[in-house]
């Protein structure tokens, strides 16, 4: 994440128009797709091209009878003659007249051979797929609203092709059926299955947004974990013009409808077992309580939401042009692109209300609501995700980014308070997780989404974890309800930070070495294996020892080090006074608390530490007053230590 060579700035002015047309997850142009074998009836090798050509020479010379005679019949009852011309002008203004063809490439799925071609633009350089049926004729096509340079996307680091296979499939059937792609783990299933649900935009099947791929390092990464992975291309992609054209598309013709459909194909695969689950990344997380309200047959045995709004969409819409504002004011940038922000801020205010006005409904749209797919949004304005998941039953697993510019991370906050009465819902925060399902470690502002990263092995250890069986809160035979530090047990043992013992129990009382602490804080912050380059030798420490590779991460982010003699000393017991340095360092704390300890010289190598707990209400100390700097601390501190500096 943080080596930036050779990415793409992405610029503020183009990042706020992206993020002002409605979307959580930003529209991309990129499309991947596994080659399918050869069919009877697949278009030959030079027609696709040919005819995508065609078109296009027709469409550039404006001869719009020429082009639309290559439509099929599927395409031509949604689009007029004459609409042929205004959609095409429309589609394609922002890049200006288009010029000579720089590139042009074939792929082919379940459902269409598609034609890629770039374009250049008096503009912008132009992305245009022709998507053609098997009869060879136009069904569709698509054409961004922006170009983005070729992608520099890398397979992660986990990704083991050995332990996989993919195969094409088909979701659904008709004039909207879509292709997509079933990762499937080797061995002896079957196995344990999760459907991919697209945030807004028309996502490829791998979510695909500058040089990042969620759901394809999602699929791999589960696939070698045992889970099977449904993961297939968004209907608004597939059929770009066809759903545009529907007056009253809703979230269940764009989402929820193919959602339900991959569900119901997953338990026909004799691969794969009964339970399925359905894991909805943003647009797709705020949907995902109406997908299992339409789950009648109860097919679905589990739910993940990553970065779901909580509450209404038209609410979070109207966060990100604020926040907009806020960051290029806080950047200073020219005065003219700020002008521009505040005035999309105020379009965007209007808008808002006239969606909330009661006087008006999907049925009654006013002539002033001028945001594209006016019934999508009437239709949705009263439905609050939060609410409804009250009501349900089906074990949720809600997960959400720290850095997340797109959906506040509050809404992880708003979702747990929403869902208290439930006892089957657990949450997870990945406090350096930006709205791509990659980690950032600096400050972010949108520039960081140009950057080649993957979805953190962390995170796809915790979704596996959860599918394959922990869906209920951990116990301990040790640990009543009534324990002092009962909750903050139970939220590190959920998190895999603080893990029982095998004969059931937690041991709390037990305490902890500098090599456990090491571990449990460089868990807390994501440690990934991969990313530690620090090689520090210690001469206590064996190369092969489990805890090295935590303490050197720790090392590396200055955090916790080893002793001048060259030893860490491992098993010896963490002191109260470490456990201050090491957390107020590793998160980043500061404060001064109005009242000191009365056993805390100001002297003391460790006070600065010990303040800062105080201030952050991490700790209170003894009730005499003292804090203990050289007590050992014990399990159940430790987890209440964690679970207050995290939170």
């Amino acid at each position: 994440m943080r080596n930036k060579k050779n990415s793409k700035k992405v610029g503020i002015a183009m990042l706020a128009a992206m993020i002002g047309t409605g979307s959580l997850i930003l529209p991309i142009e990129n499309k991947t797709n596994v080659q399918a074998e050869e069919l009877a009836s697949t278009i030959a090798p030079m027609n696709a091209e040919q005819v995508a050509s065609t078109f296009m020479t027709a469409v550039t010379n404006e001869k719009w009878e020429e082009a639309y005679a290559l439509l099929n019949e599927n395409l031509k009852q949604h689009v007029s003659n004459d609409m042929l011309s205004i959609i095409w002008k429309a589609k394609t203004a922002p890049f200006g007249k288009a010029g000579k063809q720089l590139s042009i490439k074939r792929e082919t799925n379940s459902i269409h051979t598609n034609v890629v071609m770039t374009y250049e633009g008096s503009v912008s350089p132009m992305d245009v797929t022709i998507n053609l049926d098997k009869a060879g004729n136009i069904d569709d096509f698509y054409i961004p609203f922006y170009y983005t340079p070729p992608s520099e996307y890398k397979e992660p680091s986990y990704e083991k092709k050995e332990n996989y296979v993919e195969r094409q499939m088909e979701i659904g059937e008709g004039e909207f059926a879509l292709p997509g792609t079933l990762t499937l783990p080797k061995g002896e299933g079957p196995f344990p299955a999760v459907v991919l649900v697209h945030g807004s935009g028309p996502n490829d099947q791998d979510e695909s947004l500058y040089s990042t791929k969620a759901f394809r390092d999602l699929a791999v990464g589960l696939a070698n974990e045992g889970v099977a992975v449904l993961r297939y291309e968004k209907v608004t992609r597939e059929h770009h013009i066809k759903t545009a054209m529907n007056r009253k598309f809703s979230i269940y013709e764009e989402t929820i409808n193919d959602a339900m459909k991959a569900v119901n194909l997953l338990h026909t695969i004799p691969e794969v077992s009964d339970e399925v689950y359905v894991l909805g990344h943003s647009q797709g997380g705020y949907a995902l309580p109406r997908i299992l309200e339409t789950d009648h047959k109860h097919q679905i045995d589990g739910g993940i939401i990553v970065a779901g709004p909580s509450g209404k969409f038209q609410d979070v819409m109207l966060w990100q042009q604020q926040e907009a504002v806020k960051r290029a004011e806080k950047q200073g940038v020219p005065a003219e692109q700020l002008k521009a922000l505040r005035a999309n801020l105020d379009f965007w205010q209007q808008q808002i209300a006239l969606i909330n006005n009661p006087s008006y409904s999907k049925d009654n749209i006013p002539e002033a609501f001028l945001l594209s797919n006016a019934y999508w949004w009437y239709e949705l304005r009263d439905y609050v995700p939060s609410q409804l998941a009250v009501e349900q039953e089906v074990p949720l697993l809600i997960m959400q980014g720290g850095k997340d510019l797109q959906v506040p991370p509050t809404y992880l906050d708003e979702w747990e308070s929403a869902l208290k009465t439930r006892n089957n819902v657990i949450y997870k925060m990945y406090p350096d997780l930006i709205h791509l399902l990659v980690n950032y470690e600096g400050e972010p502002n949108f520039s960081e989404y140009a950057i080649p990263a993957n979805v953190p092995e962390m995170f796809i250890q915790d979704t596996a974890n959860w599918i394959k069986g922990a869906k209920s809160s951990p116990s301990f035979s040790d640990v009543d309800t009534d324990f002092w530090a009962y909750e903050e047990i139970m939220f590190s043992a959920e998190k895999g930070y603080l893990n029982g013992y095998s004969d059931g129990k937690f041991q709390p009382n037990r305490a902890i070495t500098r090599a456990q602490a090491a571990k449990i804080v460089a868990n807390a912050l994501q440690f990934e294996k991969d990313n530690v380059t620090d090689q520090t030798v210690f001469k206590d420490i064996q190369s092969n020892n489990e805890f090295l590779p935590y303490i050197r991460f720790l090392k590396q982010k200055d955090i916790m080090s080893g002793y001048e003699d060259g030893t860490f000393k491992p098993n010896e017991p963490l002191t109260r006074a470490q456990m201050a340095r090491l957390l107020s360092t590793a998160f980043q704390l500061d404060g001064h608390a109005a009242k000191p300890f009365t056993d805390v010289r100001k002297d003391h190598w460790a006070a600065h530490y010990i303040d800062t707990l105080a201030a952050n209400n991490i700790t209170v100390g003894n009730s005499n007053g003292t804090f203990g700097p050289s007590q050992h601390v014990t399990r159940a501190q430790t987890a209440a230590f964690l679970y207050r500096a995290i939170n």
